[in-house]
Protein backbone atom coordinates (compact mmCIF):
# COMPACT_ATOMS: atom_id res chain seq x y z
CA UNK A 1 0.00 0.00 0.00
CA UNK A 2 3.29 1.90 0.10
CA UNK A 3 4.24 3.93 3.11
CA UNK A 4 3.78 2.61 6.87
CA UNK A 5 0.60 0.97 8.28
CA UNK A 6 -1.06 3.32 11.08
CA UNK A 7 -0.59 1.27 13.95
CA UNK A 8 -0.36 -2.44 15.29
CA UNK A 9 -3.20 -4.81 16.98
CA UNK A 10 -3.45 -7.89 18.96
CA UNK A 11 -6.32 -9.92 17.49
CA UNK A 12 -8.32 -12.65 18.45
CA UNK A 13 -11.17 -14.06 15.88
CA UNK A 14 -14.43 -13.88 17.72
CA UNK A 15 -16.45 -14.72 13.82
CA UNK A 16 -20.62 -13.47 14.86
CA UNK A 17 -22.69 -17.06 13.52
CA UNK A 18 -24.80 -14.76 10.88
CA UNK A 19 -20.70 -14.61 8.90
CA UNK A 20 -20.90 -18.34 8.67
CA UNK A 21 -18.35 -19.14 5.66
CA UNK A 22 -16.94 -16.20 5.64
CA UNK A 23 -13.18 -16.84 4.90
CA UNK A 24 -10.55 -14.87 7.13
CA UNK A 25 -7.37 -14.44 4.47
CA UNK A 26 -5.06 -11.71 3.80
CA UNK A 27 -5.98 -8.91 1.55
CA UNK A 28 -10.30 -9.37 3.54
CA UNK A 29 -11.51 -5.56 3.83
CA UNK A 30 -13.01 -5.80 7.01
CA UNK A 31 -13.88 -2.37 8.40
CA UNK A 32 -12.98 -1.15 12.15
CA UNK A 33 -15.20 -0.13 15.03
CA UNK A 34 -14.49 1.09 18.52
CA UNK A 35 -15.25 -0.72 21.55
CA UNK A 36 -18.28 0.67 22.84
CA UNK A 37 -19.15 2.64 20.25
CA UNK A 38 -22.37 1.67 17.51
CA UNK A 39 -21.94 0.87 14.54
CA UNK A 40 -25.36 2.61 13.53
CA UNK A 41 -25.18 5.77 15.07
CA UNK A 42 -21.29 6.02 15.49
CA UNK A 43 -20.37 4.23 11.98
CA UNK A 44 -17.74 2.09 11.67
CA UNK A 45 -14.19 3.00 9.64
CA UNK A 46 -12.44 1.97 6.58
CA UNK A 47 -9.19 0.33 8.36
CA UNK A 48 -7.79 -2.33 6.90
CA UNK A 49 -5.73 -5.44 8.42
CA UNK A 50 -2.58 -6.70 6.82
CA UNK A 51 -2.01 -10.00 8.65
CA UNK A 52 1.21 -11.13 10.40
CA UNK A 53 2.84 -14.26 10.86
CA UNK A 54 4.17 -15.40 13.90
CA UNK A 55 7.87 -13.82 13.27
CA UNK A 56 6.00 -10.67 12.68
CA UNK A 57 6.49 -10.94 8.81
CA UNK A 58 3.66 -10.08 6.24
CA UNK A 59 2.05 -13.36 5.47
CA UNK A 60 2.48 -12.92 1.17
CA UNK A 61 0.78 -16.18 0.24
CA UNK A 62 -3.54 -15.42 0.68
CA UNK A 63 -4.21 -18.74 0.34
CA UNK A 64 -2.28 -19.07 4.18
CA UNK A 65 -5.31 -19.07 6.07
CA UNK A 66 -4.03 -16.77 9.56
CA UNK A 67 -4.30 -17.77 13.21
CA UNK A 68 -6.92 -17.63 15.36
CA UNK A 69 -5.13 -15.16 17.54
CA UNK A 70 -2.33 -12.94 16.80
CA UNK A 71 -0.69 -9.80 15.41
CA UNK A 72 -1.97 -7.67 12.38
CA UNK A 73 -1.39 -4.24 10.39
CA UNK A 74 -3.60 -1.56 10.00
CA UNK A 75 -4.14 0.69 7.31
CA UNK A 76 -6.56 3.72 7.42
CA UNK A 77 -7.55 4.08 4.22
CA UNK A 78 -9.47 7.74 4.59
CA UNK A 79 -6.55 10.52 5.16
CA UNK A 80 -8.98 12.82 6.15
CA UNK A 81 -10.25 10.68 8.97
CA UNK A 82 -7.09 9.74 9.87
CA UNK A 83 -5.84 13.37 10.88
CA UNK A 84 -8.98 15.03 11.86
CA UNK A 85 -10.55 11.49 14.10
CA UNK A 86 -8.00 8.64 14.46
CA UNK A 87 -5.46 10.62 15.24
CA UNK A 88 -7.32 11.83 19.12
CA UNK A 89 -8.82 7.94 19.37
CA UNK A 90 -5.96 5.18 18.86
CA UNK A 91 -3.78 4.80 21.35
CA UNK A 92 -1.46 1.77 22.47
CA UNK A 93 -4.60 -0.47 24.59
CA UNK A 94 -7.56 1.16 22.88
CA UNK A 95 -9.75 -1.68 21.97
CA UNK A 96 -11.76 -2.15 18.83
CA UNK A 97 -13.20 -5.34 16.61
CA UNK A 98 -12.65 -5.97 12.97
CA UNK A 99 -16.53 -5.58 11.65
CA UNK A 100 -18.26 -6.53 8.18
CA UNK A 101 -21.15 -4.91 8.45
CA UNK A 102 -22.34 -4.68 11.69
CA UNK A 103 -21.07 -8.09 12.36
CA UNK A 104 -18.24 -8.85 14.72
CA UNK A 105 -15.71 -10.92 13.36
CA UNK A 106 -12.37 -10.32 15.98
CA UNK A 107 -11.52 -8.32 18.78
CA UNK A 108 -8.68 -6.41 18.65
CA UNK A 109 -6.19 -4.10 20.78
CA UNK A 110 -3.71 -1.70 19.99
CA UNK A 111 -0.13 -2.65 20.45
CA UNK A 112 1.91 -0.34 18.90
CA UNK A 113 1.71 3.16 16.93
CA UNK A 114 3.99 3.04 13.38
CA UNK A 115 2.41 5.75 10.94
CA UNK A 116 -0.33 7.06 11.98
CA UNK A 117 1.03 10.59 12.90
CA UNK A 118 2.67 10.74 9.06
CA UNK A 119 1.56 12.33 6.06
CA UNK A 120 0.64 10.34 3.69
CA UNK A 121 0.14 10.76 -0.23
Amino acid sequence: MGGEPDFEVSYKLAIDPKLEGIKVAQGMRSDFLYDGDDPLSDGIHIIWPEFLDKSGEVIRDKNIEPPEEGMALMWIMSPESREKFHRDRIKVGTKGYWVVGAKRLAKVTVTKIIGLYEEKM
